[in-house]
């Protein structure tokens, strides 16, 4: 045998059993709890961005939801920057590279002047981007191996629906949204809330710590006035009341997750 086929064989013997030592590794990557941040923070921007859209459409200024929106795409492309730059398993990373596609599909509606119509089918691309990624959080919770990161997920998930609530409401104020597709999407929110709420209620107090519970009960005295406001069918709409509401408790939900990560660290 020649010198070079015994180089060959040796280099194929070589990589034959490097190689599962590759796959294996790739396997062992872990997502971490600054993953977990990233991508909830970018599900809650989605909704942030369709709200502020109709508000544009609206013509409302004094909140200046032009300014708003360009703060909250800055910040949803760099955190999408920020998580593709981590080192993720090939299959969550295929999970990203789908939702790197919906947020291509949902940008090129954010290049249009506003209207009711572009307003409808930008929360269409909103609502399948924002689905996708609430699915991708869990996903990234779950890989990091530890249980207290789904919960920081489900708190970051009630927020994300207070978002989205505020979002259709100015749509629907604004006349974007017709009353059966409106309540319709109302009556699936609150549920999704109440039944998130609930869980993180009865979760055991290791992985939800009571003062968390506690933070957790003042922001669902707040959603109530949301809950109240999108179930009225009074005509009378309030959208930049809504809005300023949806920040505050944006804000509160963001010192809850701090202080949930602190816990869990």
């Amino acid at each position: 045998m020649s010198n070079e086929k015994m180089y060959k064989g040796f280099r194929a013997s070589l990589l034959s059993m490097l190689l599962p030592l590759f796959v294996v590794a790739e396997g062992n990557v872990r997502a971490n709890a600054e993953d977990v941040h990233d991508i909830i923070d970018i599900c809650t921007a989605s909704e942030k961005i369709m709200k502020d859209y109709a508000l544009i459409g609206m013509k409302i200024t004094y909140h200046n939801p032009q300014k708003a929106l360009d703060e909250t795409l800055k910040h949803l492309k760099q955190e999408m920057k920020h998580l593709e730059k981590h080192k993720l398993s090939k299959k969550l990373h295929n999970e990203e590279l789908k939702l790197h596609k919906e947020w291509a599909k949902m940008e090129e509606n954010l290049t249009k002047t506003p209207t009711k119509e572009s307003a409808l089918a930008l929360h269409n691309r909103v609502n399948t981007f924002a689905e996708h990624c609430e699915v991708l959080a869990e996903h990234l919770a779950k890989d990091t191996g530890n249980m207290a990161e789904h919960y920081v997920v489900e708190i970051a998930r009630l927020n994300l629906d207070v978002q989205e609530l505020a979002a259709i409401y100015v749509m629907k104020a604004w006349g974007a949204m017709g009353d059966d597709a409106y309540y319709e999407e109302v009556k699936h929110i609150l549920h999704d809330y109440i039944k998130t709420y609930d869980d993180l209620m009865a979760a055991d107090g290791k992985m939800v710590s009571s003062n968390v519970k506690k933070h957790l009960k003042v922001l669902k005295k707040h959603f109530m006035i949301f809950e109240f406001m999108a179930e009225s069918r009074s005509g009378r709409y309030v959208p930049l009341l809504i809005a300023k509401k949806a920040e505050k408790i944006n804000k509160e939900t963001k010192n809850i997750l701090e202080e949930e990560e602190r816990e869990v660290e």
